[in-house]
């Protein structure tokens, strides 16, 4: 895959976008979660036909990156501090700090709260980053056991049965799916409720039979989960919450 950056001028404007080419067969437009533009196309377009392709959808590029922008200004950077709110399987839970004389850092969930323990001889701008660190470590591990039901529970009644099943760090996705049939699921979906980690598995494992977004897609994807448009607007919505 090649990839290259290059703009296109809107509204006196500059929108960057940047763009891999692969063996895919259509364009494909995405606004990550940081409002970054990724357009995808295949190795036989000119540059001047994805241009024109991107043009074409420049109105709606323009307008969700405002909003995506917009929505990013709704996140309180965290300090990791006591009384912060955290996200868990839909929940909100309450993080305490608790200083202890430890050589590695703890995590424990119990009703309301998220405790965090960490060493009491941390500087404060290690103490910080040792919590957001441990907490990550925690959120993927506890993901990764409420993964593997998932997958299991799907893949028996798609019978589709992935080769790995790999937790990521993705910044432009929620899950994918490659061809060697690997599914990639983001962790940072532990913060969303199950029915909504259950769409995005049931997605990517769809994939496993049809690599593409056409109707017979969806059409597979409705048949586990009849309500799955509700699940995927609600990430659309509600999916920049999802950070730590």
């Amino acid at each position: 895959m090649k990839t290259e950056k290059y703009f296109i001028e809107y509204k006196g404007t500059k929108i960057f976008y940047t763009l891999t080419k692969s063996k895919r067969k259509t364009i494909g437009i995405r606004i990550d979660n940081n409002g970054e533009v990724n357009v995808s196309a295949p190795l036989r377009l000119s540059k001047k036909q994805i241009e024109e392709a991107v043009r074409g959808k420049v109105d709606w590029i323009f307008n969700k990156v405002n909003k995506v922008k917009a929505m990013s200004l709704d996140v309180v950077p965290r300090e990791f501090v006591n009384g912060e709110k955290l996200l868990c399987l839909g929940k909100e839970y309450t993080l305490k700090v608790v200083y202890r004389d430890l050589t590695r850092p703890e995590v424990c969930m119990q009703d309301d709260t998220i405790s965090v323990y960490i060493s009491a001889r941390l500087t404060e701008e290690s103490r910080k980053q040792t919590v957001k660190e441990t907490l990550i470590k925690w959120y993927r591990k506890y993901f990764s056991s409420i993964v593997n039901d998932r997958i299991e529970k799907y893949s028996l009644m798609l019978n589709a049965t992935p080769c790995k099943v790999v937790i990521k760090d993705q910044k432009t996705r929620w899950g994918s799916c490659s061809v060697k049939g690997n599914v990639n699921l983001n962790w940072r979906l532990v913060m969303a409720p199950v029915d909504i980690i259950d769409y995005v598995v049931v997605h990517e494992l769809c994939h496993l039979k049809i690599m593409n977004h056409s109707k017979d897609f969806w059409l597979l994807v409705e048949s586990v989960l009849p309500c799955y448009k509700e699940k995927r607007k609600w990430l659309k919505t509600y999916g920049y919450r999802l950070v730590i």
